[in-house]
């Protein structure tokens, strides 16, 4: 137990609020397994909190994990703020009494750091605890608000999506704003419409003026053969980019906001990004986007596959109008549920 009377409590009681507090230190589970090998390196009655053992000796009791792995796990202990390294001139560790002045060097792992922040330690381990509790707490409150909106329509677009994200572990901002979504009332209209039944039409012209002046011939030809496509055709084609929105995907801004969050997610940076808005266009570097999902089992780099289409070899052959209507016309269409 910590408290005033025992400043140094067992070695399982450190470890357990270090595991508490870990996402507040900023400590992954192999670095904390590592301390508890230093730990059990200490007798029991001391009067200091250095660790003399060698790295080897380290390794064994961590399962023969290397050399480099240690000096890793030293260093993120380090900056925590929970270990210093004192080291001797010639790198080993080891202690010099002086018994006329009845003092001691010590050369090795100082962990009087961690021993003297250890209320701080268990402050945060009981903060952590409660971040946990109170996520579960909304994780379930979440999952009850979308059954509710199920329950009343099958077809709840926004409480499909939620329901999707709750795969994944949410933090508590992502919660409390999912959660306050499902506990507004849905909108007028019938909630269970699909996305696809809106037809906004999508010019096939790029909106690029740098387009319109370096590329005018390849523009020509697209607005010639290519039809112009409607967002329920980007959604058909690529229903796999939709499922990621939290909102109904509506308007060709809808598309282009979407495929700018999307970006970063399947690997392509913004930079790459702005590059091809400024090559080839707003909206159709956001349907470049959302056929790089559309194909992502496909593809073995999509940020580089991005921008060979985009901006780079295969530029000058990507339509994305006409893949997008290609990609519609073989997607089939399901029957309107009943």
């Amino acid at each position: 137990m910590l408290s005033a009377d025992n400043p140094c409590p067992e070695r399982h009681i450190v470890i357990d609020l270090l595991r508490k507090a870990a996402p507040l230190l900023g400590l992954k589970p192999p670095v904390i397994v590592t301390l508890d090998a230093l730990l059990s390196c200490l007798p029991p009655r001391r009067n200091h909190h250095t660790v003399f053992a060698s790295n080897a000796t380290l390794s064994f009791r961590r399962n023969g994990i290397s050399d480099r792995t240690i000096r890793r796990h030293v260093a993120a202990l380090i900056e925590a703020g929970l270990l210093v390294r004192n080291d001797s001139p010639n790198g080993k560790r080891f202690m010099r009494r002086n018994p006329v002045q009845d003092c001691a060097l010590r050369f090795g792992f100082d962990l009087s750091p961690l021993f003297a922040r250890l209320a701080e330690i268990a402050h945060m381990a009981a903060d952590a605890t409660r971040r946990e509790e109170q996520r579960r707490y909304l994780q379930g409150k979440l999952r009850a608000a979308i059954h509710r909106r199920l329950q009343i329509s099958p077809e709840d677009h926004d409480a499909l999506m939620a329901q999707r994200c709750l795969r994944r572990k949410l933090d508590l901002t992502t919660l409390e704003t999912l959660l306050a979504t499902m506990e507004t009332a849905p909108e007028d209209g019938p909630a269970d419409m699909p996305p696809q039944s809106v037809e906004t039409p999508v010019p096939s012209a790029s909106d690029g003026q740098n387009v319109r002046h370096h590329h005018k011939s390849r523009e020509e030809h697209i607005d010639k053969n290519t039809p112009a496509v409607s967002v329920a055709d980007i959604l058909t084609a690529c229903p796999e980019a939709a499922e990621f929105s939290l909102r109904p995907i509506s308007t060709p801004g809808d598309v282009i906001a979407h495929a700018r969050t999307l970006a970063p997610m399947v690997g392509i940076d913004m930079a790459t990004y702005d590059a091809a808005d400024q090559h080839i266009g707003t909206l159709p570097t956001a349907l470049a986007v959302w056929i790089v999902i559309k194909l992502q089992t496909r593809i073995r780099n999509t940020g580089a596959y991005f921008r060979s289409i985009t901006s780079g070899t295969r530029a000058h052959s990507f339509d994305p109008y006409a893949m997008i209507a290609r990609l519609a016309r073989q997607t089939p269409v399901l029957p309107a549920p009943s």
